[in-house]
């Protein structure tokens, strides 16, 4: 049973006006973080004109440079362990690894580092049986002879019907061909059938354009048969919807399935990753798949693969497991743009309304079809990487044999970057040669980041998070940000956490070609115990864009996050950061939370709370216990914002209480006070369910400001049962 309260509050005894006090704020000791040097590490594969290894260079042939500045390289080595040699494949520590010098006049071949096996991951991602016979026989051909060792030690990695170790990593020739052999095809017969239906639909529309266009004629001619036309047009308009209609059915599959088979891809990858980012010597991922969507909705996910991969030093190769197409992806993606721009020129022709969103559909379906070219995302994985993509042929093994010889013949360089601060952004490499035709492969970048778990969060979090480790909070605008307690006799209790920022303060590019505004922001919450570890982090990225004429409006507005996280009985830090991806500035506020030990017995108090504002909302789940909802209204927290005596007239507050089963409350005060001494006080009369109910029992109450001159007060409850007193206390400040 629920129970609500609503009680007004009149102000008694008011003192004379005191000097303002501001409330106690939780102090926020900075951590120590330690200098260090880091090194960055790159793989380099340098190859000649025709292909060849290039194995001649010294340090002093390649240039370095991280965002366009020229870099000292320090450690320096050329890898060449020479082909089908059998070598004694035994593990070593990474950290006891020898480099040559950079001084060395000349490569040196280093036994150490030759001595480090090799690893290799071989993925079968969703394969039609055809790609999948071709695939397996090259990767059966890849390996020696039944009895010799691999250099390299391979596992085998499967997606289908999900992620699946069918081999871990093992030199043993034997096993890894059972673990090949264990690969399974995937039915791609519903993607043939959804090309196939949509060049079909595509038809059937072009066909009742070109009989609507005719009959047109028609009509505009008048006569005897410009009545039967008429009736003939409405026909085909009927059949033209129920085309369209299935065509954006077939596309939303489309984007369902692309999506799904894309994370199954991705999860893959990033497990196989892991498991090779902690093996010493060259790491190589070989992706056999006939498309890796990189669809919008798992960009973020693609790119947080690719900083993976690179902060673990891991070379992805991708194969085009499709061989030679009779048709190639691109045509479908260049049909669908096409049918995409006729779809607009019509609308245009025929004056068609434009305001409610079919043309903007179009934009969006065109750039996603862009990005959604299956090789698209198998060349960006790979040469993001620093290996290559193989397409458009059959002779799958020569790739192998390349992939092969970049494992055994390749240079290692590490340079300390001049740009000590790790704030999270991205930073692009880029690795030359000075030696004219050379072909140079190399990873593309890194994420700037201390901790490695960074790279597992979203692209966006990444500077934000970096902003809160490096010991000194960023203010660079006004935020707001807080949380509240509602406890649970089940143990812990309801914590939900909000942010605030006004759009005002945020910066919105704008976009000359497009006249459009665009801007970006991440907002990060994270909790730590009384140990300083994080046990939650929350984040959302908020993307603001429209036309540029409305940019001031936008600006008018607010980001609310909000979340409900439940915790568990404890005293926890919460850290918010509010960050303008498109600025570069952020803002962050930390605060102090206590769960109270909800026990069986007792009566419990929520947080107090001012309310800012309150919004009815009719459909609401009376059986969820949303600590924020009163009845049909949503009441929004105050977290600090000044209230106006002219403007507001008076203050609202809010609590819940959580009596003990077979009690009620017997009584309640709430108090007001500035500087520490009483201002006034008054009895509250809270309602209560009946005994054995145990129920929730609301309360807001309202405070007149009129009375009370400008400052920052103390509003203080007690509550009691006759046995057990709980008392919550707030601030607020009145303006004028």
């Amino acid at each position: 049973m629920r129970v609500l309260a609503f009680g007004v509050v009149t102000v008694l005894a008011i003192a004379r006006p005191e000097a303002q006090q501001p409330p106690h704020k939780p102090t926020h000791t900075d951590e120590s973080y330690v200098s260090r040097t880091t090194a960055i590490l790159v793989d380099v594969v340098v190859r000649d004109r025709k292909g060849k290894p290039v194995t001649d260079l010294t340090a002093a042939d390649f240039r370095v440079l991280e965002d366009d500045v020229e870099q000292e390289v320090g450690s320096f080595a050329l890898i060449n362990r020479g082909a089908g040699i059998g070598i004694d494949v035994r593990f070593k520590a990474p950290d006891d690894t020898t480099i040559v010098d950079a001084s060395a006049p000349k490569p040196a071949s280093n036994p150490e580092l030759e001595a480090l096996p090799a690893s290799t991951a071989i993925i079968f991602d969703a394969l039609s049986a055809d790609a999948l016979a071709m695939s397996q026989r090259a990767a059966l051909d890849y390996l020696p002879p039944d009895g010799n060792s691999p250099h390299s030690r391979v596992a085998i990695f499967a997606t289908v019907p999900s992620m699946q170790i069918l081999q871990g990593y093992t030199d043993d020739i034997a096993a890894i061909r059972n673990g090949i052999r264990k690969v399974t095809a995937a039915g791609t017969m519903t993607a043939d059938m959804k090309k196939d239906r949509m060049g079909s639909l595509f038809e059937q529309q072009q066909s009742i354009e070109s009989q609507t266009d005719r009959l047109g004629q028609i009509i505009a001619g008048g006569g005897q048969g410009a009545q039967n036309a008429a009736g003939a047009v409405g026909q085909l308009e009927t059949e033209a919807r129920l085309v369209q209609g299935n065509m954006r059915l077939l596309n939303a599959f489309d984007t369902i399935d692309r999506d799904h088979r894309g994370y199954g891809a991705q999860t893959t990858l990033l497990t196989a990753i892991d498991s090779l980012s902690v093996r010493p010597g060259r790491k190589t991922v070989v992706l056999f798949s006939e498309g890796l969507p990189a669809s919008p909705a798992l960009q973020n996910q693609m790119q947080r693969i690719i900083e993976v991969a690179n902060a673990a030093n891991v070379t992805v190769y991708a194969v085009d497991a499709s061989g030679l197409r009779a048709i190639s992806s691109l045509s479908d993606t260049r049909r669908e743009v096409e049918q995409t721009g006729h779809d607009r020129l019509r609308q245009v022709s025929l004056g068609s309304d434009t305001a409610e969103g079919p043309y903007s559909r179009m934009i969006e379906r065109t750039e996603d079809l862009l990005r959604l070219d299956p090789q698209g995302g198998l060349a960006r994985l790979a040469e993001d990487t620093g290996g290559f993509l193989v397409r458009d042929t059959n002779d799958i093994g020569s790739a192998f044999r390349r992939i092969d010889e970049d494992s055994r013949i390749h240079y290692l360089l590490t340079y300390t970057p001049k740009n000590d601060t790790f704030d999270g952004t991205f930073r692009e490499i880029d690795v030359k040669v000075q030696r004219p035709g050379m072909q140079i492969f190399a990873r593309k970048g890194y994420r700037a980041v201390r901790t490695p778990g960074l790279l597992r969060t979203p692209a966006y979090e990444a500077p934000a998070i970096a902003l809160l480790d490096s010991g000194t909070l960023p203010n660079a605008f006004p935020v707001r940000a807080g949380g509240l307690v509602f406890p649970d006799r089940r143990g812990g209790g309801l914590v939900p956490l909000v942010v605030k920022v006004g759009t005002d303060v945020l910066r919105f590019d704008i976009d000359p070609v497009t006249h459009t505004y665009s801007g970006q922001v991440a907002v990060v919450a994270r909790l730590k115990d009384h140990a300083g570890q994080v046990v939650q982090k929350l984040s959302q990225q908020y993307v603001l864009t429209g036309d540029e004429k409305d940019v001031e409006a936008a600006k008018k507005g607010e980001i609310l996050f909000y979340r409900e996280p439940r915790l568990a009985p404890g005293v926890y830090e919460l850290e918010s950061i509010v960050y303008d991806i498109v600025a570069g500035k952020a803002s962050a506020r930390v605060s102090t939370i206590t769960v109270p030990d909800a026990e069986a017995d007792g009566l419990q108090m929520s947080s107090l709370v001012i309310v800012a504002r309150t919004e009815t909302v009719e459909e609401v789940n009376p059986a969820i216990e949303a600590p924020l909802y009163f009845g049909k209204m949503l009441l929004y927290p105050n977290l600090g914002d000044p209230v106006s005596r002219s403007a507001d007239g008076e203050v609202a507050f809010y609590f819940s209480l959580y009596p003990e089963e077979g009690r009620a409350v017997t009584g309640a005060t709430v108090e007001l006070l500035k500087n520490g001494r009483q201002v006034a006080t008054a009895t509250l009369a809270i309602a209560s369910g009946e005994p054995g109910d145990g129920p929730r029992v609301q309360h807001v109450g309202r405070l007149p400001l009129e009375p009370l001159p400008p400052g920052t007060y103390e509003l203080k409850v007690s509550v009691t049962d006759g046995r057990t007193m709980q008392e919550r206390s707030t601030y607020f400040t009145v303006g004028t």
